[in-house]
């Protein structure tokens, strides 16, 4: 589940866990997540969803659109770019200490240490 770094309130909470088969990578498991964010506080306010993996990175989030059909459409997101990879290596490569991008509406910070996330964050405002 999600948290908040100042108060909010979250509503309509949708999470999918599933498991595809990738014809190079064979079985992969596969995270969606949808709610409904309000931000209670009086200024700036974060959401965060914490994953434990250190394999995580830019590419592995896939745009599902903005419809209450999310996750049926995530699926379909999955599904075609397994197809697309035509031999990109997915599940390859040393991921990086911390990475930051913006995916949809969300600046996403990917840290294989927690403790690096302030950093990052200072930086990005820097």
């Amino acid at each position: 589940m999600c948290i908040s770094t100042s108060e909010a309130a979250f509503s309509g909470t949708i999470v999918y866990c599933g498991r595809q088969h990738h014809p190079e990578h064979g079985l992969i498991h596969v995270l969606g997540y949808q709610n409904t964010a309000a931000n209670l506080a009086d200024g700036p306010n974060a959401m965060l969803l914490h994953l434990p993996t250190r394999q995580l990175t830019p590419r592995h989030f896939l745009s599902a659109g903005r419809t209450a059909a999310v996750l049926h459409r995530m699926v379909a997101a999955v599904e075609s770019a397994a197809a697309a990879a035509d031999g990109i290596a997915w599940m390859g490569g040393e991921p990086q200490p911390v990475q930051v991008f913006d995916h949809d509406v969300y600046t996403v910070v990917l840290a294989t240490d927690p403790t690096a996330v302030p950093g990052a964050l200072l930086n990005l405002n820097a």
